[in-house]
C-alpha cells in the first residue's frame, strides 16, 4: 500500500512540472499583440463594404419620342410601297417653298421606285409645344438601277410641326437671313453650325444682286432662296435621289441648292452669281427655261459669273477657247458646233467645261460688238419663246450661222 501511495505522489509531482512548463513555453511564444500591426493588417486586407443594391430603373421614352418615331416609321412605310399620298399625308403643308422642292423629291423616288428605304432618328428635341427638332438619316437603294449612284444615304438636321394634333415633317431645319431680292438658308444648331460660312455669303449677297439685275437690266418679282448645304452628299439626298452626278441645283420654280467647297468653305461669290443669273433667265421665261438651247442658257449664266472674276481669269478663258479655233476640223480640240449644244451633252467634265467656256465667248463677243442693250434684248426675246435664229436677225441684223463667223474670227484676235 506504502509504496502504491508513494508512486501516486511521484506521479503527481511530475504532471505538475510538465503543466508548469507548458504554461511557461505558451508565454513565451505569444507575445502581446502589437495594435499598430494589426490597423495596418486590417487595412490592406479590409473587405469593402458592400452597397445597397437600387433597383434600375430604365429612363421612360417621352411622349414626343414615340410620336415622332411612328410619324417616321409612316414615312417609311409609303416609300417601301411606292404611296405617294399616304407619305404626303405626313409632310408639313404651310412653308410653299419647302413642299414644292420636297414633292419633286417625292415624285423622283416615285418614277424610280426604290427597294430599300430606312429612316433613322435620334437626337430628338422639344422646340416649343408644337416644334421640335431631330436628327434624320436616311438610306436607300433603288429597284431597277445598279452600279454607281443606285444606292446611298444622308443625315440632316430636321424639324416637325405639329398641326391639329398631328405631327408633321417639315424638311431641312433651318436657319435663314434675308438681303434685297434673296434668302439664304443655313444649318445652325449644336451639331452643324455653318454661321460663319453663311455671314461670308451674306456679304456676297447685295452685290450680285445690283450688279446682276442693272446688267441684264430685269428686276424679278420673286426672291431667289438659296439653300446651302453642308456637302453634296447631303444636298444629292435630299434633291434627287436618281442624280447622284449632282453637285449644285437649280431649276425653275425650285429653290437655288449648293454646297460648301473642300474644307468647309463657303461657296465661291463667283458660282451664286453664276446660278442667280440663271434664277434670273427662269423668271424672265415666266419661271421655266424658255426658248434657251442649252448652250445659250449656258453662256449666259457663264457671263454673269465672270462678272466677279478677275480680268486674267476672263482672258484665260478667251484664250484657252480661242486656240481651239485653230484646230483642224478633223481634231478632237476643235471648237464644239452649236447644234450638239442645244440640249444637255453627254461629255467628260473637262470636255463639259470646254463647252460652257465656248457659249461665254459667244455672249462675250455680242457684249462687246453690239452692245448691252441689243444683248439683254437677245436674251429676253428668247426667253418669251422667240427663236434664235429669229432673235439674232431682228437684234443683229444678221443669222446664227453670220453670226457665228463673226465670233470666229474675233476669237483669233484674242490670242
Amino acid at each position: 500500500m506504502r509504496l502504491r501511495r508513494s508512486l501516486v505522489i511521484i506521479w503527481a509531482v511530475i504532471l505538475a512540472g510538465l503543466v508548469s512548463a507548458c504554461e511557461k513555453i505558451t508565454e513565451d511564444a505569444l507575445p502581446t499583440p502589437d495594435q499598430q500591426n494589426i490597423d495596418a493588417a486590417s487595412t490592406l486586407f479590409a473587405q469593402p463594404t458592400a452597397e445597397v443594391q437600387s433597383e434600375v430603373t430604365p429612363t421612360p421614352v417621352s411622349d414626343l419620342e414615340l410620336e415622332l418615331n411612328r410619324v417616321t416609321a409612316r414615312m417609311e412605310q409609303a416609300v417601301q410601297e411606292g404611296d405617294v399620298a399616304g407619305y404626303m399625308a405626313h409632310i408639313w403643308q404651310d412653308d410653299p417653298i419647302f413642299l414644292n422642292d420636297h414633292t419633286l423629291w417625292v415624285e423622283d423616288w416615285q418614277a424610280f421606285p426604290l427597294s430599300v428605304f430606312n429612316i433613322d432618328i435620334f437626337t430628338i428635341r422639344a422646340l416649343s409645344e408644337d416644334s421640335a427638332s431631330a436628327r434624320l438619316a436616311i438610306y436607300w437603294r433603288q429597284k431597277e438601277q445598279l452600279g454607281d449612284g443606285s444606292a446611298g444615304g444622308a443625315t440632316a438636321s430636321v424639324i416637325f410641326y405639329r398641326q391639329d394634333g398631328q405631327w408633321l415633317f417639315g424638311g431641312e431645319n433651318w436657319k435663314t437671313l434675308d438681303v434685297e431680292g434673296i434668302r439664304l438658308y443655313y444649318f445652325a444648331d449644336e451639331i452643324l453650325d455653318n454661321t460663319a460660312q453663311a455671314s461670308v455669303v451674306e456679304s456676297y449677297l447685295p452685290s450680285i444682286y445690283t450688279v446682276l439685275t442693272r446688267e441684264f437690266a430685269f428686276v424679278p418679282q420673286n426672291i431667289a432662296h438659296i439653300k446651302m448645304y453642308e456637302n453634296p452628299i447631303t444636298l444629292h439626298n435630299w434633291t434627287r435621289l436618281s442624280r447622284y452626278d449632282i453637285r449644285r441645283w437649280n431649276e425653275p420654280g425650285e429653290s437655288i441648292k449648293l454646297a460648301l467647297e473642300i474644307n468647309d468653305l463657303p461657296p465661291l461669290e463667283e458660282d451664286i452669281a453664276r446660278e442667280y443669273t440663271r434664277f434670273l433667265l427662269y423668271e424672265m421665261s415666266g419661271g421655266s427655261h424658255g426658248g434657251f438651247p442649252w448652250w445659250m442658257e449656258e453662256g449666259v449664266t457663264e457671263y454673269g459669273a465672270t462678272l466677279f472674276q478677275t480680268l486674267s481669269q476672263r482672258n484665260r478663258i478667251l484664250r484657252r477657247i480661242a486656240a481651239r479655233s485653230l484646230a483642224p476640223v478633223e481634231s478632237e480640240e476643235r471648237l464644239f458646233d452649236w447644234e450638239a449644244l442645244l440640249t444637255r451633252p453627254s461629255l467628260l467634265d473637262a470636255d463639259m467645261e470646254i463647252a460652257v467656256d465656248q457659249a461665254y465667248t459667244l455672249v462675250h463677243f455680242i457684249t462687246e460688238t453690239y452692245g448691252v442693250e441689243k444683248r439683254n434684248a437677245w436674251i429676253e426675246a428668247v426667253a418669251g419663246g422667240a427663236a434664235v435664229e429669229d432673235a439674232c436677225e431682228e437684234q443683229f441684223g444678221i443669222g446664227l450661222d453670220e453670226l457665228d463667223t463673226l465670233w470666229r474670227e474675233w476669237l483669233i484676235t484674242q490670242i
